[in-house]
This record gives C-alpha cells, structure tokens and sequence, in this order.
C-alpha cells in the first residue's frame, strides 16, 4: 500500500462516519424533545398522510361527541317542558272531573273555569317560550324556518358523526305542545305579533294590544303584508268597481279570505268593514255538567299527545347515551391508532441515543488517530 499525504482515506472514513452518528444522534434528540416520531415529512412521508387523516376524524369525533350531548341537552329540555304541561292537564282534568259534579252551581264552574283559562294560558305560554340556545323548541317551527305553524312537528337535525353521510345525521321531530296542537284551545288573547308593510302612503294600521287590523284607503294592486304569529300573509288588492269596505269583497275580506287560507292554528276572525279582529280561541268550556265530561275526554286525547311526544324524546335521548359511548370509543381507538404511528418510543430512542454518543466518540477518536498516523512520513523526510 502507497504511503501517501495529500489523500487520508482513514481520516476521510472517520469523518463520514462521524457526520452520519451525529445526524443520528440528532435525530434521536429531536424524539425525545417532542415525544413524536414523526416531525417532518421525511421521517415517514406515508405516516404523515396517515396521521394527518385520523387526526382530522379525531376532531371531527370530538366534535360529533359534543354535537351529542348538546342535542341531548336540547332534548332533555323540551321534555322537560311536556312534563311540566302533562302536570297542568293532571289538574285540568281534575278540575274538569270537578266541574262535572252536580254539586257545584254556575257560581261554583266559573270559578272552576278561572282556573281552567288560566292553566291553559300557562300551556301555551310554555309552549312558546320554551327555548334552548335561543331556539324555540315547542312552537311547531323547524330551526331557520320563515314561520311558526303552532301545530305539527318541528324537525331537528344533530350531526353526530366524523363525515357527511347520512348515518351521521339523526333527525328528530318536536311536537307543538300549545293549545291548538293539543285540542284545548288556547288562552283568549291577541295574536303574538302582528306587523304590516305597504306602499307609501296607504292606509294600513295594526293594533298589537287589541288585535285588529284597519285597513285604509287602497289602490288596486297594492300588496299588504300581515304577520301573525310568524307566519306572513300577502295579499293584492283586487277591486271590483269601487268596492273598498264592502263586507264581502272589500279589502278586509280579501285579507280576512287569506289569512284563514293559511291555516293558522287556533286563529279565528271577525270583519267588520274595514277592520279585522283577531283572537286566539277560548279555553275549555266546563260551565256545564256536560260540558264538563266532554271536556275529561278532550283533555285525556291531549295527555296521550303530550305522554307519546315525551316517549319519543326519551327515547331519542337514550339512543344518544349510546351514540356517546360509541364515539367515545371510536375517539380512544383512533388517537391509539394515531399513537402508534406518529409517537416517539422513547426506550427505542434512548437506546438509539447511547448507541450515537458512544460511536461520535469513537468516531473522533478514530479522526484523531488518522491524522496522527501521517505524522510516520516526516521520519522519511529527515533522513
């Protein structure tokens, strides 16, 4: 083998081999600072992917997770509302089985049906102001809905899943619990709101506190607007000659036509001429012994109406008890299953780390030796 200066091929290979230890070594650092396998794309470009797409169905888990214990706190609380109206017709139909009873006078049944308006104003005042987050939940309307119907279903839907299919969606539908929707009626008022809109400058004028709405002086295809209780109500003027207030074609029974097309529940509606009164309907007659019994059969259709709508919602409620423990569930595996491939295993690592600073030392050592070994051709140099 030549005896050469300017080529250290030892010196070369140890310095090759200490570039790649600390490389290593720095590798095995980097782990054990962030307890992650995985930093960078080039530790493992098909375990990023991988780990970025369970962390996205990790989220959105989480996320339905919550989804579903909110939709079970909106559930919750409006079954919590028909337990408190399924107690007030208990006592309505006590009152009713009361009323019943020959030994009460006519004195004694109005008394009796104080208590039987108020108790069924109460429904409805519940019926409308349950809420929850701002929702109306008893009112018959679907969220984002244009109108109140008071009767019916309204028609929920919870996302309480990871995706977009439809198993990750349960529909559940709320039934309207006023008076209307139950058959009693409801408390002798003034509909919830009332408001109009017209061409400038006609006549159109609406009087929340009693009800009514005056009509004007109109031109022929003008457009008025009427909203009660949600539900809006358009009408165009169609004169025919110049019947303005007439009882039968005027522009008051043109509206008054439109509004009871509408089918707004538990409305009714007087004319005269140009004014329109507008009441909800009264509560449960029991001012007679007959009255009475008829009322006990009305109020035990309604009780069977609210008892199924509270069967339905404790059993969606109880569907969701099983939804968050499965996606509880599907989050631990999923987070383990991400663990797996992008978490640092630190006996690995530590091990690896040892090994590393043992062979840098050995390394240099070796560099070291190399360059001292050229110090041999100096003795051929002094002869």
């Amino acid at each position: 083998m030549a005896l050469t200066v300017a080529t250290n091929t030892g010196a070369l290979m140890a310095q090759a081999a200490a570039s790649s230890v600390n490389k290593e070594m720095e590798i095995s650092m980097e782990r054990l600072s962030t307890g992650k396998r995985i930093n960078s794309a080039s530790d493992d470009a098909a375990g990023v992917a991988i780990a970025s797409r369970l962390t996205a169905e990790i989220k959105g888990t989480n996320q339905a997770i919550r989804n579903a214990l909110d939709a079970q706190a909106l559930i919750d609380t409006a079954e919590g509302a028909h337990n408190e109206i399924s107690n007030l017709l208990q006592r309505m139909r006590e009152i009713a089985v009361q009323s019943a009873n020959d030994t009460n006078d006519a004195n004694d049944r109005a008394a009796l049906g104080d208590e039987m308006t108020a108790l069924t104003a109460e429904i409805d005042r519940i019926a409308n102001a349950t809420s929850w987050a701002g929702k109306a939940l008893l009112d018959g309307a679907s969220p984002n809905a244009a109108q109140t119907t008071q009767t019916g279903n309204a028609s929920f839907s919870f996302h309480i899943g990871s995706d977009n299919s439809a198993a990750d969606e349960i529909a559940v539908n709320i039934a309207a619990t006023g008076g209307s929707a139950l058959g009693i009626a409801g408390s002798a008022s003034a509909p919830q709101s009332l408001t109009e809109t017209a061409d400038a400058g006609d006549a159109f004028a609406v009087d929340q506190s009693a009800g009514t709405i005056t009509v004007g002086t109109v031109a022929d295809t003008d457009v008025l607007k009427v909203k009660i209780n949600g539900t809006e109500v358009t009408t165009t003027v169609a004169f025919a000659g110049d019947a303005y207030e007439d009882t039968a074609t005027g522009v008051a029974a043109q509206m008054k036509a439109n509004i009871e097309a509408a089918g707004i529940a538990g409305l009714k509606i007087t004319q005269s001429a140009g004014v329109l009164t507008l009441t909800v309907g009264g509560a449960i007659d029991i001012s007679t012994a007959n009255a009475a019994e008829t009322a006990i059969g009305t109020i035990d259709a309604a009780m069977v109406k609210i008892n199924n709508a509270r069967a339905d919602l404790g059993a969606v409620s109880n569907r969701l008890d099983s939804t968050v423990a499965n996606l509880t569930n599907v989050s631990n595996n999923l987070q383990a299953g991400k663990g797996r491939i992008e978490d640092a295993d630190f006996a690995a690592e530590t091990t690896s780390l040892a090994k590393s600073q043992i062979l840098q030392q050995a390394s240099t050592a070796m560099l070291a030796q190399a360059n001292a070994s050229k110090q041999n051709v100096l003795s051929l140099l002094q002869g």
